[in-house]
């Protein structure tokens, strides 16, 4: 955790500094003088509010695992029948401000990087385990009691896979294309699934 008394604009800008900087040079070559030098501020401070370099990274993916949530949540809340409610996951999944190149490699890199941290293998756990608790939620009116775990773990693996595209440098897995994916996705496993073919997503 940060030191008290690092303004909150600071930790953002260190933070998208961060995640730059990690796009661009890869995670051995990145520096703390090299994150201070994006942020434009000096690389001392930034020692002296979060301490290690891999402070600062786990720093960094918990901030990208909250905005995730908080767009979840913020996503849900305008969803009323459970294909809208597993779109509002998507959409908060694909949200183009973190469903970039530059996000999603970042998250990958330092999580695998810091995969030994307690810390983090906490806050992971608790953040996927949230996640698969909200497809189940929208499946069960859709699909039997026996196949939830199967179609959590599908879409689940589907929505990492296109994380995994968009780190890519090619650029052709984005919002626009990650989202209709998943939609077709979805229709096709649960109509699979269900005892009666889903047509629409009301």
């Amino acid at each position: 955790m940060p030191k008290l008394g690092m303004q909150t604009i600071r930790q953002q800008q260190i933070i998208a500094a961060a995640i730059e900087t990690i796009h661009e040079r890869g995670i051995e070559q990145s520096s703390i003088r090299q994150i201070g030098s994006r942020a434009g501020i000096s690389p001392s401070l930034i020692t002296h509010y979060f301490g290690s370099r891999d402070e600062l990274y786990t720093l960094v993916l918990r901030h990208l695992n909250r905005e995730l949530s908080r767009a979840t949540v913020r996503n849900l809340r305008k969803a009323s029948t459970p294909m809208e409610r597993l779109m509002a996951i998507a959409s908060a999944q694909f949200d183009p401000e973190q469903f970039q190149p530059a996000v999603a490699s970042t998250w990958f890199a330092l999580w695998a990087a810091l995969r030994g941290n307690a810390e983090m293998l906490r806050f992971q756990t608790i953040y996927h385990r949230r996640l698969a608790s909200n497809i189940a939620h929208c499946l069960r009116p859709l699909i039997p009691a026996e196949d939830i775990d199967f179609a959590v773990n599908c879409l689940s693996a589907m929505i990492d896979g296109l994380w995994v595209g968009a780190a890519q440098p090619t650029g052709h897995i984005t919002t626009e294309t990650a989202l209709p994916i998943f939609q077709k996705y979805v229709l096709q496993l649960v109509g699979q699934l269900s005892r009666r073919e889903a047509r629409t997503w009301n």
